[in-house]
């Protein structure tokens, strides 16, 4: 079995080299289960490992998320780790560099290092100089992209030299085509030019989609960093024109993103606003697919409940049968009997129908908060994609047609700033990620931004245990306070006048505990929509909030219990 779960696999990695992503989930899918049914825990590791890039390159990103989180649970076992061969370790490197690059992408640099450290010490662990060859060549890329210049420039020259010496003319144009971007970031003009004569050599050779647009991608940021708007364009066409970049969503909303600036720029504003509409279509796509998967997802759930309540009431009615028939024969026996049994199960039944109907007022009220909760979020979901992906572009467009008219106009400046303001707000309305992150991180980072010169006074932050494992608190609780925080924090800050704002966050036996004091006039007594919401999502998650205001200042605290 072990042949066949290999065979499929290599047969999805050809797959997804060739754009072909649906067929090589099929494929890998049914790798999974075959490795699942043998117990191979590395085979798991690796297509989990795998699944997730084709997914993530789909735009499928929960789904990869999942696959992802999969894998970890397996690779972190202390078992797996101290029997890990060469294969194990293999893929486990690819796994890190997998996470890496994923946290490249969500603009998390300090986790992306972190992981890429992991797939760096991994992959030094490994034998194979093919395999080296193949991930030095990325794991570069990730380096260089987290900052850390050193570390890259050691990596990709290690993968190049592998590449080209074992004839992985692929693996050898990723490499070179990162040599090529670092030598245009660092200003070094001889390297840039060597790198690029050595890019054009390997170019015929290489086969592989995602080499090649790995290339085209690193000349169309040169050009576009030079505006060199005509080589941009070439290099965008060439990308187009790759085998399967219709299945690669996200690079062709990015494709038609850039054309439509560099049209801007040229003053050519019909191209400008037909490659617009274009990006709009696909990005309008990309949404829908979610709405279809989260339509499915609620048809599942209805289906589940409705099969419930159908049991539920075959229980009944076989309940109350076997009642009349107790009911029938004691009758029969002894009236008195009857009477008496009687008035004991209508007493039974009457204390039953009450601790029902009180359980029902009780889910209900529930449902309503989480519903509320619900389209809360997904109305700010959907405000953070309009202000990112329509604001922030439009007013850019004003901004080039300004800029191309008035070039030494104030305004042009203040539409600058506009977009600045709104691209913040789109990020501060979408919510973080818990699967990679505990709510003590993200609440820290939070804080840390908002002291950066966003708020008016001192904001600090602090919690305890210094031990303490964040990692338990449920993804949903951890929402929920991370969204209380962020509420309470902006009432303080808009209507306190305090100096001073302190956020404690603390977890002892199974119990969290949030506080967010200030020493302002009692902004956090407003009743108004954000403290009715701030309640609701305590209740949401079980817990229990409370304001408390005087004239040295207002605390508002959050305890809730996870056992």
């Amino acid at each position: 079995m072990a042949d066949d779960i290999a065979g499929l696999r290599e047969k999805a990695d050809v797959m997804h080299a060739q754009g072909k992503n649906d067929s090589a989930v099929i494929v890998a899918d049914e790798a999974l289960r075959m490795a699942v049914a043998s117990g191979d825990r590395c085979a798991q590791v690796g297509l989990h490992s795998s699944m997730g890039v084709y997914l993530r390159t789909m735009g499928k990103t929960d789904d990869a998320l999942r696959h992802y989180n999969a894998a970890l649970e397996l690779c972190t076992d202390g078992a797996f780790r101290r029997e890990a061969d060469e294969d194990a370790r293999q893929e486990v490197a690819v796994l890190y560099l997998n996470l890496a690059t994923l946290h490249v992408d969500m603009q998390h640099k300090k986790e992306a290092a972190l992981y890429a450290s992991k797939a760096d010490e991994w992959t030094g662990l490994c034998k194979d100089k093919e395999f080296k060859a193949q991930l030095f060549g990325n794991l570069g890329t990730v380096f260089v992209m987290c900052g850390d210049i050193a570390s890259g420039r050691r990596v990709l020259a290690a993968g190049y030299e592998y590449s080209t010496a074992l004839g992985q003319w692929d693996a050898a144009l990723s490499a070179a085509a990162n040599m090529l971007m670092l030598a245009g970031k660092t200003g070094d003009a001889g390297g840039q030019t060597e790198w690029e004569k050595r890019c054009n050599v390997l170019l015929p050779k290489a086969q592989g989609v995602m080499s090649k647009l790995m290339y085209y991608q690193v000349r169309c940021g040169m050009a576009l960093n030079k505006g060199d708007n005509d080589t941009a364009l070439d290099m965008f066409s060439n990308i187009m024109n790759l085998d399967g970049i219709e299945n690669m969503p996200f690079v062709l909303y990015d494709c038609y993103n850039n054309i439509h600036e560099i049209y801007a720029r040229k003053g050519d504003y019909r191209s400008a606003y037909e490659y617009l509409m274009k990006a709009g279509e696909v990005r309008d796509s990309l949404f829908e697919k979610e709405k279809a998967e989260s339509l499915r997802e609620l048809t599942v759930k209805y289906d589940a409940k409705e099969k419930e309540l159908a049991l539920s009431q075959s229980r009944a009615r076989l309940a109350r049968m076997q009642l009349y028939i107790i009911g029938v024969v004691a009758l029969l026996i002894i009236i008195s009997v009857a009477i008496y049994v009687y008035v004991l199960r209508s007493r039974h039944k009457a204390q039953a129908r009450e601790a029902e109907f009180a359980a029902l007022r009780n889910d209900m009220d529930r449902r309503m908060t989480e519903k509320y909760i619900s389209g809360l979020e997904n109305e700010r979901n959907r405000l953070a994609r309009e202000l990112h992906d329509g604001l922030c572009n439009d007013l850019y467009t004003v901004e080039l047609r300004l800029a191309a008219s008035e070039p030494s106009s104030p305004s042009v400046e203040m539409l600058a700033e506009c977009r600045e303001q709104a691209r913040r707000i789109s990020h501060e309305l979408m919510p973080p990620e818990f699967r990679y992150a505990t709510i003590d991180e993200v609440l820290s980072d939070y804080v840390e931004r908002m002291s950066a010169g966003v708020a008016p006074c001192i904001i600090s932050y602090e919690s305890s245990p210094r031990d303490a494992s964040w990692a338990m608190v449920p993804d949903g609780v951890s929402f929920g306070i991370y969204r209380i925080v962020q509420e309470a924090l902006a009432n303080a800050v808009k209507h306190s006048g305090a100096t001073e704002i302190n956020v404690r966050v603390s977890m002892a036996d199974g119990r969290v505990e949030v506080a967010v004091s200030d020493n302002g006039r009692g902004g956090g007594k407003s009743a108004g929509i954000g403290s009715r919401t701030m309640r609701q999502r305590a209740e949401a998650v079980g817990g229990r909030m409370n304001v408390e205001s005087n004239d040295e200042g207002t605390t508002v605290r959050f305890a809730v219990n996870m056992r």
